[in-house]
């Protein structure tokens, strides 16, 4: 699987205030958008329109994830003075709200969902991470050791395993069934603004306001690699079906696309703003960048 070329494919505009969080439906056929404006926007891939707008949050909306294979959409609320606090869930056809997760002590920052076991991970500007029941909405485990805001949760593809970046400049691997943390990746000289498991299982990749990018062993906590290449904070890092390739944003205003193994960047754009938040689709075809200027540009990813 070779890069061969990336295209815009849309710029899908509608939010009235920068865009903190997007992510793609399952199946690849939505792209969905999470705003300061305290709404989601659900967009149509193939046609580059707005499907509908999910209206009802009182706080800045900080992340967004699709569940139940695309039937249901989770979003996380919430702001430094005040706010939500709360995780909600949302009809995908209607746009109704199904039900609210609530014992954060403070904003929610990030949604992590894994199908397979039913569970959502979130993680708080509380430095807990909290694990959830789909079904039912009940906090099963709360995950507590970082020393800092968490920006970032990824579960392993089996689900035994949570990831947690945080603002303490770490990264924690917690075990699902037991709450324990199994090990603290230590590393990055700055906060820890997102982090994701590779396909694999048995490696991760971070991103931090240190401008750098760090690949991870998971089972022996070993620091693989360093890549650098952002002139700025690195806000997301994505992994799509081979994870050999990542794709970037940063504050720097490039979203790039990364050869892990060669650990070099291989693609890179410009958007108009600062790039908040990526995401790649399923089968790596299309990936979203996000951006303080109100943009969520779709770009269509050729392989050979």
């Amino acid at each position: 699987m070779e890069l061969e070329s990336v295209s815009v494919r849309a710029d899908f505009q509608g939010h009235g205030r920068r865009v903190s969080s997007v992510a793609f439906s399952p199946d690849g056929r939505f792209a969905l958008s999470g705003s300061l404006d305290r709404t989601l926007r659900l967009w149509d891939v193939a046609t580059g329109q707005a499907v509908r707008a999910f209206e009802g949050h009182k706080s800045d909306v900080n992340a967004v994830a699709f569940a139940g294979g695309g039937r249901s959409i989770l979003s996380a609320a919430g702001e430094v003075i005040g706010g939500e606090k709360v995780l909600r869930l949302w009809d995908t056809a209607s746009g109704s709200t199904l039900r609210d997760f609530e014992g954060h002590d403070a904003e929610v920052s990030a949604i992590a969902v894994h199908e397979g076991r039913g569970l959502v991970a979130s993680g708080s500007a509380d430095a807990s991470v909290r694990l959830w029941s789909l079904a039912t909405g009940q906090c099963s485990q709360t995950l507590k050791g970082h020393g800092g805001w968490i920006r970032s949760v990824s579960f392993t593809p089996d689900g035994s395993r949570v990831l947690s970046g945080s603002l303490d400049k770490s990264v924690k691997v917690w075990d699902v069934a037991s709450g324990e943390c199994l090990r603290t990746l230590e590393g990055h000289t700055e906060n820890v603004y997102s982090v994701v498991a590779l396909p694999d299982g048995r490696r991760a990749l971070s991103g931090s306001r240190d401008r750098a990018m760090r690949l991870w062993n998971l089972e022996t906590g070993v620091c693989l690699k360093v890549i650098q290449g952002h002139a700025d904070v690195v806000r997301s890092v994505a992994i799509g079906k081979d994870p050999r390739w990542a794709l970037s944003g940063s504050e720097d205003k490039s979203v790039q696309i990364w050869d892990l193994e060669a650990g070099r960047s291989v693609w890179s754009a410009t958007a108009s703003g600062l790039v908040l938040a990526v995401a790649f689709s399923a089968d790596s075809r299309f990936a979203l960048a996000a951006t303080y200027d109100r943009h969520v540009l779709l770009y269509e990813v050729k392989w050979r």
